[in-house]
């Protein structure tokens, strides 16, 4: 990664001598990028290969009841998360011990799964649909825990060590769950085994030297200090309110990519809503490149801010929105030239017959990447509230163009809504950017005065 170190330098310590530890050149922000997308590729390639591996050794009806269990488990984990990880990485002051954030986030987890159980209770499902659904909770709760250690990381830019972390989980959860399930033909099992690879994962390799003192870098507490639990109901409250929106707006997200499916599932049926899923796979193709570089940039993004280097703030965001645009624009061209081959090599000759809606959806595409980049500089601002009231508008956009649209052009009327949402989205979200950073610099210039 082209790491350049200091010269070790002595510090007086009461009566002792000891040296300074060495001081790291951050990585570049090319290697950051290059390191989360071949994590999260890792991540996405593990999701389709446990889908794939219960439905070639199970039956239907398991692989139904692991789809139900993340229907149950993933809009309440995603809430309970607060997105705290964000939260964590926008602290650049480190005002906070990282001890309460770690105490916060085993109390939503705990939450949540509680939440997850009450909901069978509700549902009155039965016994073995119930340890389905809780073991998926289980899996995904672990996995919130190894998050918020890769925000420590993120704080410090180490991103490859992320990366390294997502890469050994999804390759020993999928060993895991080969194994499992190949031998006791059963799905709770074969979860089981994913939240058992998961926690060893986050006990030999999150928690241990690498997030301890960050290789040896002096973090001014010791490992145990720094890594234990804090709890206190003032800071844990005061957490839980700062996050709040931030988990209001992630669950606004789900709703979102739910909205088109109800639609199409009441107007079309069961057989569109597959074809829109297959549809939209070059997108989530292209958000996988979004998401591992918004990661990638936030911590540079938050720390601009906050020092007030509005221009290079402004600076990053535009080669962010442009990116995005790019992504999106490379993708209608591959729709149009290669569209039909693709969804027939992918999935099956029936859905080709609608890859005239793939340079649309790659449309929609686009204006959803620019529109998550600005999200994450609002984000990293600490523009919470603001981002609330922003999705609330876009969803309401989405519920209302898919209300007219899709019975009148089917999937095309969905597309459409897709695109009047992340337009509303990408508008809204420069505008409060714009007006954010008049203010940051309205604030800056009195401080000056002041001085």
């Amino acid at each position: 990664m082209g790491m350049r170190l200091t010269a070790d330098l002595p510090l007086k310590v009461g009566d002792t001598t000891v040296m300074a530890a060495p001081t790291r050149k951050p990585p570049s922000l090319r290697a950051d990028f290059s390191w989360m997308l071949v994590g999260n590729a890792f991540y996405a390639s593990a999701q389709f290969a446990t889908l794939m591996l219960l439905a070639k050794l199970l039956r239907p009806e398991m692989v139904g009841q692991y789809a139900l269990g993340l229907a149950v488990v993933y809009p309440v984990m995603m809430f309970a998360n607060l997105q705290l990880r964000a939260v964590i990485t926008s602290d650049i002051r480190k005002q906070t011990p990282f001890g309460f954030y770690l105490g916060l986030r085993l109390l939503t987890t705990s939450l949540g799964l509680a939440i997850v159980f009450i909901i069978t209770q509700l549902l009155a499902y039965n016994r073995e649909l119930t340890t389905v659904v809780l073991m998926v909770g289980l899996a995904y709760g672990v996995e919130t825990i190894s998050d918020v250690y890769y925000a420590r990381l993120q704080l410090h830019d180490r991103m490859a060590e992320i990366s390294k972390s997502m890469i050994a989980r999804a390759s020993i959860s999928i060993f895991a769950l080969s194994l499992a399930t190949y031998i006791t033909r059963s799905l709770p099992w074969g979860i089981s085994s994913i939240a058992l690879a998961r926690l060893t994962i986050l006990f030999s390799y999150d928690i241990r030297r690498r997030t301890h003192g960050l290789d040896g870098q002096a973090t001014g507490l010791s490992g145990g200090e720094e890594l234990a639990p804090r709890f206190s109901l003032k800071m844990q409250r005061k957490l839980a309110w700062l996050s709040l929106p931030l988990g209001i707006v992630v669950l606004l997200n789900c709703l979102n990519a739910s909205i088109p499916n109800f639609f199409i599932n009441h107007a079309l049926g069961d057989r569109d809503v597959g074809i829109f899923a297959a549809l939209g796979f070059m997108v989530s193709v292209g958000n996988m490149t979004v998401v591992s570089l918004g990661q990638s940039a936030f911590t540079r993004l938050a720390a601009s801010y906050a020092t007030g280097d509005l221009g290079a703030f402004a600076s990053l965001i535009g080669k962010l929105v442009v990116f995005g645009a790019a992504i999106g624009a490379g993708g209608i061209v591959v729709s149009k030239l290669a569209g039909r081959e693709i969804l027939t090599i992918l999935f099956h000759p029936e859905y080709a017959q609608q890859a005239d809606l793939l340079p649309w959806m790659m449309a929609a595409g686009g204006a959803l990447f620019m529109a998550q980049f600005l999200g994450f500089a609002m984000t990293a601002a600490n523009f919470y509230n603001s981002q609330v009231a922003l999705n609330i508008v876009a969803n309401l956009s989405l519920f209302a163009g898919c209300y007219w649209l899709v019975e009148r052009q089917g999937l095309l009327g969905a597309i459409y809504a897709m695109l009047i949402a992340a337009a509303v989205q990408l508008i809204g979200s420069i505008s409060i950017l714009a007006r954010g950073m008049r203010t940051q610099s309205r604030l800056c210039i009195e401080r000056i005065q002041t001085v």
